[in-house]
């Protein structure tokens, strides 16, 4: 996507708040047409108030990822030109201890669905380009967010999987994996947020947002959004697991009510 290009069609999942609301903004200076999809009404049709005055065409879209059957009514209903998921559910919490409800709700929205996403927009070419968000949980495991990391780790496989295949296709469609580092965007508790450093520390969703933009114009398939973050990955390759599970286990424990 070269800078300042106009782009027809935008859709983006997770749309109501944090990142997804960031990007809205900016996008709506871009897109022909911008369709924001999220589980809020309210604070989608918000959204498109206060963003009228762009020069995108706007509109919303309800839809709950762990509503299977609305999910595959949106996706046979998929065009775009550029997809971008921030959608994500997360759940402080022992692994033992989270519900078999809650643990399938979060593997729902966090993997299956944008799996299943992907993969029709693969057979129905109907969208060019389609970016996922990431995060360093993906990349390194999270005591007491244990399946949070391990829906994340899973769908960060699929992605890098299916983006080579397509390569190897010759396939006009490209797959685009961001991953983040803790970012002010409220999936998690207040006191796990504390945990992690609190805002001061976290990466503000409007950072997130430009960063996530620049990769896209930089037509970069693959990134680490945010320097800090870009830093903290060498670093963890430098530290033994075992280091980094102790360290994580250490912060994240006292995030728990």
């Amino acid at each position: 996507m070269e800078k300042a290009k106009k782009i027809k069609k935008v859709v983006l999942l997770g749309a109501s708040g944090g990142i997804g609301r960031q990007l809205a903004e900016r996008l709506a200076q871009r897109a022909d047409q911008l369709l924001l999809v999220g589980r809020d009404e309210s604070r989608l049709r918000q959204a498109v108030k206060e963003l009228g005055e762009s020069p995108a065409q706007l509109d919303y879209r309800v839809l709950d990822m762990r509503d299977r059957a609305a999910l595959e009514q949106f996706a046979h209903n998929l065009e775009a030109d550029l997809l971008i998921n921030c959608s994500g559910l997360a759940s402080l919490e022992q692994a033992a201890n989270l519900t078999a409800a809650a643990e399938a709700d979060i593997w729902q929205v966090n993997c299956l669905a944008p799996i299943f996403l992907m993969k029709q927009a693969v057979q129905s070419g109907s969208c060019t380009t389609f970016v996922q968000l990431s995060s360093l949980a993906a990349i390194c495991p999270h005591p007491y967010l244990a399946a949070y990391s391990a829906s994340k780790a899973a769908l960060h496989s699929y992605c890098l999987s299916l983006q080579e295949e397509l390569r190897q296709a010759g396939s006009a469609m490209k797959i685009c994996v961001y991953t983040l580092g803790p970012t002010q965007t409220g999936i998690l508790p207040q006191q796990a947020a504390a945990a992690l450093g609190g805002g001061g520390l976290q990466l503000q969703a409007s950072a997130a947002a430009a960063g996530i933009l620049k990769q896209l114009e930089k037509e970069r398939t693959s990134a680490v959004i945010g320097a800090r973050y870009r830093l903290l990955v060498c670093l963890m390759k430098l530290l033994p697991q075992s280091w980094q599970l102790g360290l994580l286990g250490h912060y994240l424990r006292k995030g728990l009510s």
